[in-house]
Formats: structure tokens, C-alpha cells, sequence
């Protein structure tokens, strides 16, 4: 894609908001007669396993004695709202079993518009704050007006003045906004999120800024750095690590969940990560929190004496019994999940590489190792 391009399509994105309106309400990206359509597919396809309602299996995280998950509920109480549209539309194409998983392909039955209409139908269930949470928005929020700020305040330098303000909304600590290439325009920090303040300090920018003289995505050089920062904050003692078979070359940052089908395709993929020079360094990120499925086995992990060990038996590569979930090291795993909402994580894998380049999803390891590598 051009530079011009490009610009046009974040400038077709981007929004200027009043500061304190950050969040707008989710719009539905289907109509009604996409979800008529889905309701008579998924009544036809889908209603023997995940119910006429959606509601899955009673038992849908306890898995059998083969290790298999019952089907789960798919109306806005389990986890398909952690999936992007393409993941769920591959679900639904190429079925659970490429991971794992007992869900039969539909790529061969149903045509792109009709996997669409089913997804459409499946989201209809959704409860309007499960929708928000898996568009990544949220309502607008009614707040009160900014104090006016001390004369010592206004006295001081642009940045230090507008970090005031930021933290005054906020009603927290942040990092010091710093000018930014344009005039008038200061960048500042929200988690992994880049955000420009007006001189002023009322209103915000999120988007992304480019340079046209050069092509660099200003915001994406920003953004990488902030998750370096907040990844360089966990010690190597938090971590599940499988290190390079000799020297190392690069190291592969992963956010995961010991239920999560695809990360266990990834981890029985590690060892030639490993064997290309990669060390794979794990944090925990229980999709859904504590309420998620994975949280207690993540627990179990990091309490175990040999954590290698207590990941391959919690991703089934192995055989044998986890400890207790009861132990100092378990707080890592509420850490991990804050630490990947902090740079974005809304699903699991989630794959950062040393530069703060985020790699989306599950990627077949002959794949994956150049990406890594900086070899493609």
C-alpha cells in the first residue's frame, strides 16, 4: 500500500474527540437479514453441539478423558469473543481439528457470505457489553469538567502542564507527554496505546500519525517502544522459559493460555523455535480473567518447581500431575493478564518479538521462524 494510501485510510479511521469521550458506542457490523440467514444455517449446523440457543454443553470446560473440551457456548458466555472476524471466520472454514479441537470444517459447505451470516447470528446473542468488549469500545462516559489548573501549573513547561491535565482526567500517574513532530501536537502514553493532545490539553488524537516525506508510521515506532518498556518490566524468574539450542538469536515474548487450542499448536512447535536460535519466553494471560478456564492451570504452572514441565502436562505433551495453585508465584498469572491488556493483548497466542513488533495469532513455525529472525 502507498504512503498516500495509506494516510487515507487512517484519516478515514482516526477521531477527534473531547477529552473525556474517548469511547464510543459499538456499531454492529451486520444487518438483520445476514442474521435471518445465520439463524437457518446454525439450525441446521450447529444446534447439536452448541445448543438451539447457543448455550454449548453444561460441562463445556471440563474436558474428557481424552483431553477433549465439550462444544463451548458461543452466545457471548465463552470465549469466542476473544477471536478477531478472520479468526472466527477460519473456525468456522477449517473447523477445530487443524488445532486440536473435534468442530468439523465448513469451508467446503458453506459459502464465505453464508460463514458470515452464521458469525452474524452467533454475535447476535451477544450481550451488548460482550459486542463492545469484542470490538474493542465502549460507551461514552459522562464526566465532570476539568478544575482549572494552579498558576504554578500553567506556569510550567507545555508538557509538564498537559501531563497535569492528563493525569487530572485520568485520575492517575502517567508517563511525561513529550512534543511531537508537529507543532502544536504532544505525544503521550496510555498503556501500549499512543495518544496526541492539542496544545491546550482538551482535546486528544488516536490514530495513527505518518510521516509523508519519509513513509514512517510514527505511531507504530511509539508504540512498540512503550511495550518494550512494559514487557522489560518482568524479571526472568515470572517467566516459563524454553531457551535456544546454542547461541541465541532472538527472543519470542508469549502470552498464554494452557485451554487455548492454538497455543497448544504453538507449544508443540517450540523445539524448533528452539532448534533456529529462538528462546520462547512465556508470561500467562487467562482468557477471561479469573473466570476464564485456564486460570487455575496457569497457577499450577507457575508454582511448579520445574515450570517446563508443568507447561508441557498443562498443554497435554506430557503426562503427570500438577502441583497446587496455592503458592506466592501464582499472583504472576493476574499480573501476566494485566501486563497484556496493558499492550493489547485480546486473544491468546499473543507473540511480541525484542523490537515490541506484535506478531497476530498462531503462525506455523517454518513461518514464524524468519518472521522472527527479521528474515521476512
Amino acid at each position: 500500500m502507498s504512503v498516500t494510501k495509506y494516510f487515507a485510510a487512517m484519516l478515514a479511521t482516526a477521531a477527534l474527540l473531547p477529552f473525556g469521550s474517548l469511547a464510543v458506542a459499538a456499531e454492529r457490523w451486520y444487518d438483520e437479514r445476514q442474521v435471518a440467514r445465520g439463524a437457518e444455517l446454525f439450525a441446521q449446523n450447529c444446534v447439536s453441539c452448541h445448543g438451539a440457543a447457543g448455550e454449548g454443553s453444561p460441562d463445556w470446560k471440563t474436558p474428557d478423558a481424552k483431553g477433549v473440551y465439550p462444544p463451548p457456548p458461543v452466545n457471548g458466555k465463552g470465549h469466542a469473543w476473544h477471536h478477531d472476524l478472520a479468526l472466527l471466520r477460519g473456525t468456522v472454514k477449517n473447523g477445530g481439528k487443524p488445532v486440536g479441537g473435534v468442530m468439523p470444517a465448513f469451508g467446503d459447505k458453506l459459502t464465505d457470505d453464508e460463514v458470515d451470516a452464521v458469525i452474524a447470528y452467533v454475535q447476535s446473542l451477544w450481550p451488548e457489553d460482550i459486542y463492545r468488549k469484542w470490538a474493542g469500545r465502549g460507551e461514552p462516559q459522562a464526566v465532570a469538567p476539568l478544575q482549572p489548573q494552579s498558576l504554578s501549573d500553567q506556569l510550567q513547561p507545555g508538557n509538564r502542564r498537559i501531563t497535569r491535565l492528563l493525569e487530572q482526567r485520568l485520575g492517575q500517574p502517567v508517563p511525561p507527554a513529550v512534543e511531537s513532530p508537529v507543532k502544536g501536537i504532544y505525544q503521550t502514553r496510555l498503556g501500549a496505546n499512543i495518544g496526541y493532545l492539542t496544545e491546550d490539553g482538551r482535546y486528544i488524537f488516536m490514530g495513527q500519525l505518518i510521516d509523508l516525506q519519509t513513509g514512517a508510521n510514527l505511531t507504530e515506532t511509539a508504540k512498540r517502544s512503550a511495550v518494550r518498556d512494559i514487557l522489560a518490566t518482568v524479571a526472568m524468574k515470572d517467566k516459563v522459559i524454553y531457551p535456544a539450542s546454542g547461541d541465541e538469536k532472538a527472543v519470542l515474548t508469549v502470552f498464554t493460555d494452557t485451554t487455548c487450542p492454538y497455543c497448544r499448536k504453538l507449544h508443540q512447535e517450540v523445539p524448533e523455535l528452539n532448534k533456529a536460535g529462538i528462546s520462547v519466553h512465556y508470561l500467562p494471560f487467562p482468557r477471561g480473567g479469573s473466570a476464564g478456564p485456564g486460570y487455575e492451570s496457569l497457577k499450577q504452572v507457575w508454582c511448579a518447581r520445574d515450570r517446563q514441565q508443568a507447561m508441557n502436562i498443562a498443554k497435554q505433551l506430557s503426562e503427570g500431575e500438577l502441583p497446587s495453585a496455592d503458592c506466592d508465584e501464582a499472583s504472576m498469572v493476574d499480573r501476566g493478564y494485566d501486563l497484556g491488556n496493558r499492550v493489547g493483548v485480546t486473544g491468546t497466542p499473543a507473540l511480541f518479538k525484542s523490537d515490541g513488533r506484535k506478531i497476530e495469532g498462531y503462525v506455523p513455525y517454518q513461518r514464524l521462524i524468519p518472521m522472527v529472525l527479521g528474515k521476512s
